[in-house]
């Protein structure tokens, strides 16, 4: 369980509810779906991210590719996080 992300609290949870033998079956889903949610707003999280990084990526290809023949100029992402 703990590879598909649960932490060590919900791992016991999972393990008490076993082995209480109670009518588990809501109790995992409920944890289940808490888990989704978790997971898919890490994933939106990340796919930012991947977005932002492909932007500075090409803005430094664009200025790597512009210093061919030209004098070297001022890193660009870098130059962003300076005025922020």
């Amino acid at each position: 369980m703990h590879g598909l992300g649960f932490s060590l609290r919900e791992i016991k949870e999972l393990t008490d509810l076993r082995t209480d033998k109670i009518e588990a079956c809501e109790s995992v889903r409920d944890l289940l779906k808490r888990k989704l949610v978790e997971v898919r707003r890490k994933c939106s999280e990340l796919e930012s991210l991947e977005s932002q990084l492909v932007v500075d990526l090409r803005k430094c290809n664009k200025e790597l590719k512009h210093r061919k023949g030209h004098e070297a100029g001022e890193c660009p992402v870098l130059k962003e996080v300076q005025t922020k």
